[in-house]
């Protein structure tokens, strides 16, 4: 598999989305125990809407590249990574996922499951831990709590729902 020099990604400066434009880098290859993945799919979130807009907290400074979450092809692996070329994976980053290439830790990664699609894989990540975060490590719930879901719709109130089940 033939490993890019460039990628291609969206760029702006946060506060209004008629700055977000595509502009081209250069590919950073994987250092130790990272990966570098040809993206297939991003996940769209709340977070990544509210950074576009400079309301989230979080936000880069500057021109930065949005995106929480993604999912593709491992076409490079560095030493010490457990991912193989060829390996479908999802992951987080801490902004950046909208782009063609992505160089990522692997630790950060999972392999997709083989049931799952690319687009399954990259916009479950952000709201499943936030939900396991949130309903586990904070609130502790137990067999036998009662658990309230507010806004079922969405996709954190979903994977709420599959938590407490």
């Amino acid at each position: 598999m033939e490993i890019p020099t460039s990628r291609r990604a969206w760029v702006l400066e946060s506060g209004d989305i008629d700055n977000l434009r595509l502009e081209s880098f250069a590919v950073s290859p994987p250092g130790d125990a990272e990966v570098l993945v040809s993206v297939r799919a991003v996940g769209l979130n709340m977070a990544d809407v509210f950074s576009v807009l400079g309301l989230y907290g979080a936000t880069p400074k500057g021109v930065f590249t949005p995106g929480l979450e993604f999912s593709g092809d491992v076409i490079q692996a560095g030493p010490g990574s457990k991912f193989k070329v060829g390996d479908r994976v999802m992951g987080c980053s801490r902004f950046g996922s909208y782009t063609t290439h992505i160089t990522a830790p692997a630790n950060l990664l999972r392999s997709i499951p083989e049931e799952w699609s690319y687009a399954e894989g990259a916009a479950c990540l952000v709201q499943g831990l936030t939900m396991m975060y949130a309903l586990r490590s904070l609130a502790n719930i137990q067999r036998g709590h009662l658990v309230l879901v507010h806004s079922l719709a969405g996709g954190c109130g979903q994977f709420a729902a599959k938590i407490c089940k």
